[in-house]
């Protein structure tokens, strides 16, 4: 070999060296001070987070937006139909059709449940968006957001669970009325709204 080659060789050893040295080290930077939830949670009252939803969803157990218990989404569904919409605070169709679910869930009442699956959020900033929007059913965090890929690559996606808690339905995309979504509640869920 020539020593030119041995040199280029040296080099390419070297450089690969310090990129896996650079890749193992943690750049995340300072870690964030916990933040207490207690006046956000408050101010939010989200009901209390079911204890399943489903056995069809991933097998993951979220910790309750709202407080209280974490939910293993495999858990034993309520015997409810249950919408479960699956979004962000920061997701701009996700805040537009925000006021339609509010004003279903109001109409809904003992009808249908509606569960959040608030997704790669800020905690604070999912309670603020339920305070401000008005939403009052619970909610859980998923901050890898394992259940919106397994349905679609991004935010708001809604499940119709019926009351043996089979996903008879999955809607990619916002809901552009409340005559849309109760349309297809009674079509997936067999209930008038």
């Amino acid at each position: 070999m020539t020593r030119a080659r041995v040199l280029v060789l040296v080099a390419v050893l070297v450089a690969l060296a310090g990129a896996l040295a650079y890749g193992s080290q943690d750049r995340s930077g300072p870690k964030q001070q916990t933040i207490d939830l207690t006046p956000f949670r408050a101010q939010a009252g989200l009901d209390p987070c079911p204890s399943g939803i489903s056995p069809e969803l991933p097998d993951l157990v979220l910790p309750c937006l709202g407080g209280g218990p974490d939910v293993p989404l495999r858990g034993v569904p309520s015997g409810v139909p249950t919408l479960v919409n699956v979004y962000g605070s920061w997701c701009t169709p996700c805040q537009e059709e925000m006021p339609t679910l509010v004003e279903f869930s109001k109409r809904a009442a003992g009808k249908v449940a509606l569960v959040g699956i608030d997704t790669v959020d800020e905690p604070r900033l999912a309670l603020l968006f339920a305070r401000d929007f008005g939403q009052k059913w619970p909610a859980v965090i998923d901050d890898d957001k394992a259940v919106l890929l397994r349905y679609a690559s991004g935010p708001p996606v809604t499940l119709f669970v019926d009351r043996a808690g089979k996903v008879v339905h999955v809607k990619a995309g916002p809901f552009r009325s409340l005559a849309e979504l109760r349309a297809d509640v009674r079509r997936y869920l067999g209930v008038t709204v």
